[in-house]
């Protein structure tokens, strides 16, 4: 089951981790859940999809602090949003990246973190999963904003699968993706 643990304002920034850090972060990540990690930190939003069973928020936060030295009492709880299952997780994700994408240098600096952390791990399936949607989203509803991925820098992805197709279309029909 895809998990979704976004995190905003100042908790973000406390929470922020840097590049040189990702990849540890990400190995570490991996052994709390079933190995499917993608990470997009910033200093006003991060975003954390990971695979597993079970939501497993507190031994996350715990790891998340421990590589940032930060303290767990100073993490707003409001700044913390859980999404639990890949449909859900997925349309509250990118209902939040419509809003973002109005904030220009903030939609610019994600955009960049997220280049990051596909050329590190350019084969991720929940990456995959992400940038398939993103695509067909924004070639096939009428999104104002765009897309998380510019073609020139896109990794070589898959064909749209299925699976994938099937999530983007529910996900429209929702009418959930507005701006």
């Amino acid at each position: 089951m895809i998990h979704l643990m976004t995190i905003l304002r100042k908790s973000a920034n406390r929470l922020f981790l840097d590049r040189h850090y990702l990849s540890d972060f990400k190995s570490m990540m991996r052994t709390l859940t079933s190995g499917r990690v993608m990470l997009v930190s910033t200093r006003f939003r991060s975003d954390l999809f990971y695979s597993s069973p079970k939501a497993n928020k507190t031994s996350i936060l715990k790891l998340w602090a421990l590589y940032t030295q930060t303290n767990l009492d100073q993490i707003n709880r409001h700044d913390l949003m859980l999404y639990h299952g890949q449909q859900t997780s997925l349309t509250q994700y990118f209902q939040s990246i419509n809003q973002l994408s109005t904030h220009w240098y903030h939609y610019q600096q994600y955009k960049k973190a997220l280049a990051h952390t596909l050329a590190n791990d350019p084969f991720n399936p929940l990456s995959q999963t992400v940038l398939a949607c993103d695509q067909f989203l924004i070639s096939h509803y009428p999104i104002q904003r765009l897309p998380l991925i510019e073609s020139n820098a896109k990794p070589k992805t898959p064909p749209l699968t299925q699976d994938t197709f099937s999530l983007a279309m529910r996900i429209i029909r929702g009418d959930s993706h507005t701006n």
